[in-house]
C-alpha cells in the first residue's frame, strides 16, 4: 500500500517479490527501468479503495489472526499470495475457456500491440512497459494487427492512380 498515493493519483513499482523454496521479498526491482512511478487511473483508484475497505474489513474480523503486511494481495487473512499466484490462476482460465496456453506475461506484447494501435507513439509504449530500449519494444513486443494491416493497405488506395 505504500507504493501507492491516493492524493498525488500515482501507483510506484518499486520492488518485487519472488518464490524460491519460499517466498522472498525483494527490495530492489530487476532492472533500474523497471523501477516506475505511474498515474493511477481513475478505474484503478476504485477498484483499490474498494479493495482497501474490504482488507480492512478482513483484518477486523480476524483481530489478531490476521497477518500484517503493506501488500495489496493478500488472502482474506493476511496471507501474502505465491507470486505465482496470478499466473496459475490466468493458466487454470485459459484451459477451462479452451483456449491456447499462454504465459501472463505474454499480456505484455498484446499490452504493445494494444497501445500501437491506439495511435501510441513507440517511444510512449516503451516508458509504460518500462523497456530498456526502444528496439525491445518496436521488434519483439509490438505486433501490427491485421486490421492494422488493412488500415495501412487501404490507405494507400488511389495514390498510385494514374
Amino acid at each position: 500500500w505504500s507504493a501507492v498515493d491516493f492524493e498525488k493519483g500515482t501507483i510506484t513499482i518499486n520492488h518485487t517479490v519472488v518464490k524460491n523454496k519460499t517466498i522472498v521479498e525483494k527490495d530492489s526491482t530487476k532492472t533500474q527501468s523497471s523501477y516506475h512511478t505511474y498515474k493511477l487511473i481513475d478505474d484503478v483508484k476504485d477498484v483499490l479503495l474498494a479493495h482497501k475497505a474490504a482488507q480492512e474489513e478482513n483484518r477486523k474480523a480476524f483481530g489478531r489472526g490476521y497477518k500484517d503486511s503493506d501488500y495489496i494481495f493478500v488472502w482474506e487473512d493476511g496471507t501474502l499470495f505465491r507470486p505465482d499466484y496470478v499466473t496459475r490462476g490466468f493458466q487454470r482460465v485459459l484451459k477451462s475457456h479452451g483456449l491456447p496456453i499462454m504465459r501472463f506475461h505474454d499480456l505484455r506484447h498484446s499490452t504493445a500491440s494494444i497501445l500501437y494501435d491506439m495511435g501510441w507513439d513507440l517511444k510512449d509504449i516503451q516508458l509504460w512497459l518500462r523497456h530498456s530500449s526502444i528496439d525491445v519494444t518496436a521488434d519483439i513486443y509490438t505486433h501490427i494487427s491485421e486490421d492494422r494491416k488493412s488500415n495501412m493497405a487501404n490507405s494507400l488506395n488511389s495514390t498510385f492512380k494514374l
